[in-house]
């Protein structure tokens, strides 16, 4: 079986990119000739970048995809020239439904319509999503399709515990280190966990220190981006600041603990938790060791601080690996490989 994926090939500045890597990478652990064709940032798909490298995976020319692929994937950037091969295409739902339908209305981009209308398309076979919380929202926005479900993919490899480690300048380094990676979006932000984060550093342990990562990059910014971030530094409690970085894994593990709004198992937590990184997340995550409502500062600073207490009196490298265990037990490539395998299958055998 060969399966081309389509989309925009972005090492270190997209949880899609990582997914959609890592996902070729579970189907190549089952046997499936999988590969990557980028179509650069275009909106009309114009050109294609080949021979780009992330790790294991590099891209390939779109001919590729159109002479011998089985099954094409749409993650994003598809040209029209493959969708009317007529060979049958799958497309995986990256994003929340909320962010899309924001994105839509707020009248940056036609994501969401853009998906209602290849819901329509007869090449289009099966619709996925890696989050069992946003079934529903899907199979009412697509009526006519079944929504199909796998386990979000994670080179565990690529995420281990051992590793490099991210060096902190004397003045960022803390105690405890505190992460918030999550991306300044629509739907959810990380406003209120910094503040929340912040708070607990003012209540509970002066020698905090908050490192956030991924604050909107110049072009996607505003001013008070930077006069808020400005205001926050007088306070001392603010570490490393970065828009997106290649390294991530190395911060995670100069970190002691990963604090986010999230409720569903998005790529910073899972990457966080393959690491053994003790993660505080929002109402309904799994893989979070603690959970918290994220609007609610004083309950997250009493949860940052159950936390905290937990790791300091307590053997940190136990920890880590009862965490990196719980990952391991319930995702990994081979699981996301063999339930893609099946589905293709499926639709190779006509029974989508």
């Amino acid at each position: 079986m060969k399966v081309a994926h389509f989309g925009n090939f972005a090492p270190n500045r997209a949880g899609i990119h990582s997914a959609a890597r890592d996902l070729i990478l579970a189907e190549r652990s089952v046997g499936i000739e999988s590969n990557y064709i980028d179509y650069g940032s275009e909106v009309d798909c114009t050109f294609s970048r080949v021979w780009m490298t992330d790790g294991e995976v590099t891209t390939v020319s779109p001919d590729w995809a159109i002479e011998e692929a089985d099954i094409i994937v749409h993650h994003s950037a598809i040209p029209p020239q493959v969708e009317k091969t007529g060979k049958p295409i799958v497309m995986y739902l990256h994003g929340r439904p909320e962010y899309s339908f924001m994105l839509d209305w707020g009248k940056k981009t036609g994501c969401l319509r853009e998906e209602m209308h290849r819901a329509t398309l007869p090449q289009y076979k099966k619709f996925i999503t890696f989050w069992k919380e946003h079934v529903d929202y899907w199979k009412y926005l697509f009526p006519e399709r079944e929504i199909g479900l796998i386990s979000p993919p994670i080179d565990l490899n690529r995420y281990s515990i051992e590793g490099n480690v991210y060096p902190f300048k004397p003045e960022e380094n803390g105690s405890p280190n505190i992460l918030i990676c999550d991306m300044w979006r629509e739907d959810i932000t990380p406003f209120n966990t910094v503040f929340a984060a912040m708070k607990f550093a003012e209540l509970c342990c002066p020698t905090a220190k908050i490192h956030v990562i991924a604050v909107p990059m110049p072009g996607q910014s505003n001013p008070v981006i930077d006069l808020m971030f400005g205001n926050l530094r007088k306070s001392g409690f603010l570490g490393h600041i970065a828009t997106v970085i290649k390294n991530l894994d190395e911060v995670m593990r100069a970190t002691d603990i990963l604090v986010s709004p999230i409720g569903i198992e998005t790529r910073t937590i899972l990457e966080a938790s393959a690491l053994g990184l003790s993660i505080i997340a929002g109402d309904g995550c799994k893989l979070a060791s603690f959970t918290s409502n994220p609007r609610n500062i004083i309950d997250t600073v009493e949860t940052i601080r159950k936390c905290w207490e937990e790791i300091k009196g307590n053997d940190r490298k136990n920890i880590k690996n009862k965490i990196r265990k719980k990952t391991e037990k319930n995702y990994g490539l081979n699981k996301t490989g063999n339930e893609a395998k099946k589905l293709y299958e499926e639709i190779l055998d006509g029974n989508l």
